[in-house]
């Protein structure tokens, strides 16, 4: 399902911090994006997001804006979905075996104790991807039973808001053949996404990592 056609169904709560968030979201590089893609997404987000505070609201779609270019990375990569959709050793559905689409685990909330803006951003997310999930099914995906609650016969149904977990991890059998594809290049951005993954979250600086696409922007645009 294409992004702007979930962005395109949200809600507009308010337009006045639109100017503002386009202003800081899209002046860092988004090496994955193109101009046009991160300004709809900002700009409806933004607007869906009008009522939550400036640093929670602008926090969130950050998160959108990281989460889409992993998702372009393996899009455009190949070796990943490739290898999760027709190679995986434990099919039928490898990784997603368990509900580890929750924004924040259980070693988060009890070992890392989360700041209130981290477990304010965590419950904002978990609206958005129930508003995602929620779209997928309406557009006739079909959840598959006794795996992850977003896993259907087609996929996940998150895409822009997949967790901290899910968007970071890649099972040894995917980073090795991504280690095949590109060789000892390929390290940095697999160690990038390791470190990402299995950190516990504390502050909202945890949920994304400016290495992994700083990693991934060396890999494959050198």
């Amino acid at each position: 399902m294409p992004f702007e056609v979930w962005l395109q169904s949200l809600s507009e709560n308010s337009i006045r911090h639109i100017r503002a968030d386009l202003t800081l979201l899209t002046a860092a590089p988004l090496p994955f994006l193109k101009e046009d893609q991160a300004v709809y997404q900002v700009e409806q987000l933004s607007m869906h997001l009008g009522s939550q505070p400036t640093r929670i609201r602008q926090a969130a779609i950050q998160y959108s804006l990281y989460v889409r270019q992993l998702d372009a990375i393996q899009e455009w990569e190949g070796t990943i979905h490739h290898t999760c959709a027709h190679d995986c050793t434990r099919p039928p559905v490898g990784c997603c075996n368990g509900e580890h689409h929750v924004i924040l685990s259980f070693s988060d909330v009890v070992f890392a104790q989360p700041t209130q803006n981290a477990l304010h951003l965590a419950h904002v997310l978990t609206d958005l991807q129930n508003q995602e999930h929620a779209h997928a099914i309406q557009q006739g995906h079909y959840p598959r039973l006794n795996y992850c609650s977003h896993l259907t016969t087609t996929g996940c149904t998150l895409r822009m808001f997949k967790s901290p977990r899910c968007v970071h991890y890649l099972c040894p059998q995917v980073a090795g053949a991504v280690t095949a594809a590109h060789g000892n290049q390929a390290s940095a951005f697999l160690a990038a996404m390791h470190t990402t993954g299995n950190q516990v979250i504390h502050s909202m600086a945890d949920f994304t990592s400016a290495l992994v696409i700083s990693t991934a922007d060396t890999l494959f645009h050198r």
